[in-house]
Formats: C-alpha cells, structure tokens, sequence
C-alpha cells in the first residue's frame, strides 16, 4: 500500500469502505464508541451487517439493529448502561430479525485476538458446562487437548472485512494514537480486519509527533483505510482526556430504545434529520446548550509523572574498535 493522505469526510469513508453485507469489528470497550460512524452508516441505510464486539456501551448497538443494518451480531456485553439493556437488540432477537451469538468477556476478546494473529482458533479456559457452548456453535468448539486429552473450548477467530474505531489522535497517513481505558479489542480487531480500518480522531496531528512516542500507536498506517478528524466522535459515549460519558444524554436516548414505537422517532430526530455529525452537535447545542458539552470537559489534567527517554545509539561509537575476527577466538 502507498503512503498517502487518507483523511476523508465521513460520509465518503462510510460509502467507500462500508458496503452492504460486510462483517464489521465495532470498536470501543464501554468508552471511545465509534458513535459518529454509527450515526453515518445509519443514514446511508447500510444493510445486512455481521457485527463482531466484546463490550461496548451507550446503545450504539442498539441503534444500528433499530435501523435494520444488522443482521448478526457476534458479542459479549452489549448495554445501554443508563436504561439496563439494549432494547432494540433484544426484540429483533426475539422476533427472529436477526441471530444473536454470545461470548464471554474472555471468549470474545480471545476470538479478535485469534484474528489478530492470524490463527484459526485459539483455546479458551471456561465455558464448558454452560450454555453458552450450547448456543453459540457457529464461534465455539469443545475438543480435545492433544497434548493432556483434556476437553477444552476453542473460540473461532473473529476477522472483520472492515473495522470502525475513534481514537484521540490520528495522522494524515492513517497511524492512530489511542490511551486510556479502552481494552485491547480495537487494537486486536483492526490489526485482524481484512480490508483495513476506518477512524474517527479528536485531532489529525504531524506523523513526526507520533513517531516521536510509537508505543502508543495501535493502529500502523498500513492497515488504516480512512482517517476522519471528528471532534466529539464517541459522543455520548467518553473519550479519555477529552470528555467524559454523557451520562444524561444516554438516559435521553435510552427512553426512546425501550419503546419499539418511539426510537424510529429519535433516528428520524437525531440521526436520519442530521446531515452529518457537525449538524449532530449542533442540534445538541440547540436543544441542551453549549454548557451541555462543555460539561463533559476534563476540568484537570493528569499526565503521567515517567520521564520516556527513547534514546539513541549512534553506529559511530564503533569506529577505530577491531573487528571480531578469527584472531579473537581461541580454539
């Protein structure tokens, strides 16, 4: 792949790279939802999406479902933590609209790990004797361990066509700088997508500034598709060093998911009325006023107290030294 520019609008890297009956890797691990690519890929009606997930948060979930872009979803914790459940999720399961396959925590984020690595399946701990295994035949397996003849769950990997993530910062190049809680899915469910990775950043910065700390690289510009500056791209769920969980917001919206009669009223309000999600925010600021944002601000830093020191070794420091030849080694 060439290095170039990869950053786009929103609405062109959903249309490019999100096509219809795609498996999707949902990023975010209860904070830093890719909530403004959820928004987009609901206004361009995307349909018949394989979700793969290990913990996300805020009813992102739950609005794609509502919206009928999903048709599966492979997860283990989906929540919109302010109302106790994802409502929409739960009736297009029960209504047979779509198929539901659970994980555990562990099970979950071991199948992205699996695609990360680029093996079949990789061995889970747990599981047997549940109904989870009962249930779940198409991500896991019981066999026998060919080293104890012990029974032992394996968890198929999960590699998503295409991967949505949001992250603090971004290059132009596609590298993305991320920190905090997050987990470690977004870094095994990128590296592991097959296409490549579509991020929403708070800030697109110099490629000289990442690569002066790379350690907090988790996505090289070889695997970015497009790279999004969006400011606010997790609302309302958090971005760490940047805002905090909108927790009223989600109760907001939450009030609309338990009722399959009213949330069609809140994609049609907040999500299918807005062009974008400049018009998304703005039409927040209307309705809760800037103060409602402003809120959600870090009112103080925290910095780690670590003084990094990369360091650099100099080639040089060897001229003038003889050469380990035969001459040195003694028979």
């Amino acid at each position: 792949m060439s290095v170039r520019d990869k950053r786009m609008s929103i609405k062109d890297a959903v249309s490019r790279y999100v096509q219809d009956g795609d498996s999707v890797y949902y990023g975010g691990f209860q904070i830093m939802v890719p909530m403004a690519l959820t928004h987009e890929i609901i206004r361009q009606r995307k349909k018949n999406l394989t979700i793969f997930n290990a913990s996300t948060d805020v009813g992102g979930l739950d609005l794609l479902v509502a919206a009928g872009c999903v048709k599966e979803v492979h997860l283990a914790w989906a929540m919109n933590w302010y109302v106790k459940a994802p409502y929409a999720i739960r009736r297009a399961f029960q209504a047979g609209e779509i198929q539901r396959f659970d994980h555990s925590n562990f099970g979950a984020t071991t199948a992205l790990l699996a695609g990360f690595l680029g093996i079949p399946f990789v061995p889970v701990r747990g599981n047997i004797g549940t109904d989870i295994v009962k249930h779940n035949t198409a991500d896991l397996k019981i066999i026998e361990d060919p080293f104890s003849g012990e029974k032992i769950t394996v968890a198929r990997a999960w590699r998503a066509d295409v991967a949505i993530i949001h992250a603090q910062k971004a290059d132009p190049l596609g590298n993305v700088v991320a920190w905090g809680t997050r987990g470690v899915t977004d870094e095994f469910g990128a590296m592991g997508s097959k296409r490549g990775v579509i991020v929403t950043a708070e800030e697109i910065i110099d490629t000289e500034v990442v690569r002066s700390d790379p350690d907090r690289t988790i996505v090289p510009y070889f695997k970015t598709l497009a790279v999004v500056q969006c400011p606010w791209g997790a609302h309302p769920s958090a971005c760490r060093g940047y805002y905090g969980l909108d927790i009223r917001f989600c109760q907001y919206q939450g009030k609309y998911e338990r009722s399959a009669d009213l949330l069609p009223k809140f994609l049609d309000e907040w999500i299918y009325g807005c062009e974008d999600h400049d018009a998304y925010l703005k039409k927040y600021v209307q309705m809760f006023g800037r103060e409602g944002l402003d809120r959600l601000k870090p009112k103080s830093g925290f910095k780690p107290k670590l003084d990094i020191d990369y360091g650099y070794h100099d080639p040089a420091v060897w001229q003038g030294v003889p050469q380990y030849t035969d001459k040195y080694i003694r028979g």
